[in-house]
């Protein structure tokens, strides 16, 4: 068995100090921002030591017929991302299905498929925006005039679905690439035993298949759920958090407290909000792949 040496953990403190001041550093600072006042529209107010009471202003219920914001925009948080998780999931395991045969323009067609994954998120808003969403000159508009309905403006009247259209649209190819290695790595051995035992095709994607990737599955919707969370840039193009905070969700609503508010104290509050349940939820699907790795081991 091999030992580690002391020199090996010095190659080692170069990557681990890089990394620290690139990320602990200001999620540190963050942490510190957020137990302050500090509003920078009104410089005149010092910046003074506050404790907890930008996250209370959060969390706190003073009656329930007014429920504050916060648990809105937190349950459209929840919402958008586990409607999203679900969909990439399914469609991704769907699509890496087909993808993987030995078919003419197969490799073209797993190219093609992946390309959403690689345009950036505002680009991808405004064109769906402007293009294919619009009621006067997008696809859906000229569509809906042509089979005679009067367009409706789903950006304004449905937000949030759009939103998860978005999302899928953006984010399943990430779950194709990561499903379709899983579903490659299985051996051509197995797949030919299955034919020749008589298994068909339900029941050796099902019961075969599906469950020999599951710790893939389970890293792409961990690693989903980490993009999904932070994703900001499709939100500011296409619904810009509206109507009113219809469509708003965590990180959003950081961005929201910093340029609109400009309180700094608040924003930073609710980032480490929104860090905390992202690195809870992670932690849960972490632990199911390895209890479940230690239930086959």
């Amino acid at each position: 068995m091999k030992t580690t040496r002391k020199t090996d953990y010095a190659f080692l403190l170069p990557a681990v100090v890089v990394v620290a001041i690139m990320t602990q550093v200001p999620f540190i600072l963050t942490i510190i921002f957020s137990t302050l006042r500090w509003n920078l529209s009104r410089p005149d107010l010092a910046r003074i030591f506050v404790n907890i009471q930008n996250y209370w202003h959060f969390f706190k219920i003073e009656s329930f017929a007014e429920i504050p914001e916060f648990y809105s925009i937190l349950w459209q948080t929840i919402l958008i991302t586990g409607i999203t998780l679900i969909l990439c999931s399914v469609l991704g395991f769907l699509l890496a299905l087909l993808l993987d045969n030995e078919i003419p323009g197969v490799n073209i067609a797993r190219t093609l498929m992946l390309g959403p994954f690689f345009v950036m998120s505002t680009a991808s808003g405004v064109i769906w925006k402007t293009t294919i969403f619009n009621t006067t000159f997008g696809w859906y508009g000229v569509m809906a005039k042509a089979l005679g309905f009067t367009p409706v403006d789903l950006v304004s009247y449905y937000p949030i679905p759009v939103i998860i259209v978005l999302f899928t649209w953006q984010w399943m190819p990430f779950f194709i690439l990561v499903l379709l290695s899983g579903l490659q790595g299985i051996p051509q051995e197995l797949v030919d035993s299955m034919k020749i035992d008589g298994v068909n095709w339900f029941q050796g994607v099902y019961k075969i298949k599906l469950p020999l990737i599951m710790n893939h599955m389970r890293v792409a919707v961990m690693l989903g759920l980490v993009f999904l969370i932070k994703e900001f840039g499709l939100i500011l193009v296409t619904t810009a958090g509206g109507p009113g905070i219809r469509s708003y969700t965590l990180p959003y609503a950081v961005y929201m407290q910093v340029f609109s508010a400009n309180n700094i104290g608040r924003a930073s509050a609710l980032a480490v909000i929104t860090v905390a349940l992202t690195l809870i939820l992670v932690n849960l699907l972490y632990r199911s792949i390895i209890k479940q790795n230690k239930k086959f081991s």
